[in-house]
């Protein structure tokens, strides 16, 4: 059996639509991945700054608003100060901040990456108890097609509106017909984190698949 942890990492932030002064019109702005700090006496403002897509017109992702110095971990006030490029993703990908700005993401749009790490038994969250209650021992007629099964736990941080069997098309090279009936005749099973393979991928989850 192998054991992966799939992280899923978006190659950028979602654009956002709205109203460019400079177009006149609704166009795509997207993260620059730079950050704007503001000092006005006591206080801090902290913006991710973003741009137009067609005439460069700037606008502010209000993050921090009239906080004082002391409120923010003084790493991640360096990481705003030198425009760290994950500080940004991270900060990009806030839903609680996209719903606050009432910015509306494209989250469709978004590419993203799999981080694939091979894991020994002994690290995944699932404990040996728990997988032991929840594997199924195929028949004998089903092991003639099975190569090896495959524990996977998916991070998906960001939030990103992925749903599983999308992902594991593209990595398996399966079409979603086959991916259902994998999951119909219990070579792709849900252990915890999630609803089905035509659901979205929640924060955490992990999975189970006889690799035919």
């Amino acid at each position: 059996m192998k054991i992966e942890k799939w992280a899923i990492v978006p190659k950028t932030a979602p654009a956002i639509i709205r109203n460019c002064p400079g177009c006149r019109r609704k166009t795509a702005f997207h993260s620059s991945e730079s950050f704007r700090i503001n000092a006005n006496g006591n206080k801090i403002d902290v913006w991710l700054i973003y741009r137009c897509e067609k005439c460069n017109f700037s606008w502010n992702l209000d993050i921090y608003t009239r906080i004082s110095p002391g409120f923010l971990d003084r790493r991640l006030y360096e990481r705003f100060q030198r425009n760290d490029r994950t500080t940004a993703l991270e900060y990009g990908c806030c839903k609680e901040i996209l719903s606050r700005n009432k910015a509306e993401a494209l989250w469709e749009q978004v590419e993203y990456d799999v981080e694939i790490t091979k894991l020994p038994l002994l690290q995944t969250q699932l404990s040996q108890k728990q997988y032991k209650k929840t594997q199924i021992s195929p028949t004998e007629c089903e092991q003639e097609f099975i190569k090896e099964k495959i524990l996977v736990t998916i991070y998906n941080q960001y939030g990103l509106p992925l749903r599983l069997d999308k992902l594991l098309c593209s990595h398996f090279g399966w079409s979603r017909k086959e991916a259902v009936k994998m999951e119909e005749e219990g070579f792709l099973r849900i252990l915890s984190g999630g609803k089905g393979c035509k659901a979205k991928i929640p924060k955490f989850m992990e999975i189970e698949i006889y690799e035919s």
